[in-house]
């Protein structure tokens, strides 16, 4: 059951940091194209919330698919609660985990366990940074339209 857990640690910070660096590169392209002020402001927050939202389905996705790996190639104890062992279930799971959600209706054995762990923490990190995100670019879009953030009275000059 332990046998995999140096495993586990491994691949749970290649995970951490290649989920980063794919919603770092994300945040980035938003941010240019939030400088360049070429769309209206209600593009832009479709935009960045697509964006946003294609970077966290993403690091989903690709936690589901390691999990389905370590699973069915490397030998890791499969996840208890799945119906017919199924990719999408994987997914979901990893969707459960990332959020924090934790159902309850499907979970980890062994090594599995560890990655879980980290995922959440890693899911919370990058949600944190979504909304700080989200913060500060809503606050620079309300600038450039010439209207102050938490402030009732003002209107666009």
């Amino acid at each position: 059951m332990n046998e995999n857990i140096p495993e586990a640690i491994l691949i749970s910070i290649l995970l951490v940091l290649i989920t980063t660096a794919i919603f770092y590169e994300i945040l980035c392209i938003v941010l240019k194209v939030i400088a360049k002020r070429e769309l209206r402001t209600r593009p832009l927050m479709f935009f960045l919330v697509v964006a946003i939202f294609s970077a966290h389905t993403i690091a989903v996705w690709i936690y589901g698919f390691v999990y389905w790996e370590l699973v069915h190639s490397f030998g890791f104890e499969p996840l208890s609660g799945i119906e017919h062992d199924n990719f999408f279930g994987y997914i979901y799971f990893s969707a459960a985990t990332y959020s924090s959600l934790g159902i309850g209706d499907v979970f980890p054995h062994g090594a599995l366990q560890f990655i879980t762990g980290v995922q959440v923490l890693n899911g919370l990190m990058l949600i944190g940074w979504s909304v700080m995100f989200t913060y500060f670019a809503v606050q620079k879009l309300w600038e450039i339209h010439g209207i102050r953030a938490f402030d009732p009275g003002s209107k666009k000059e």
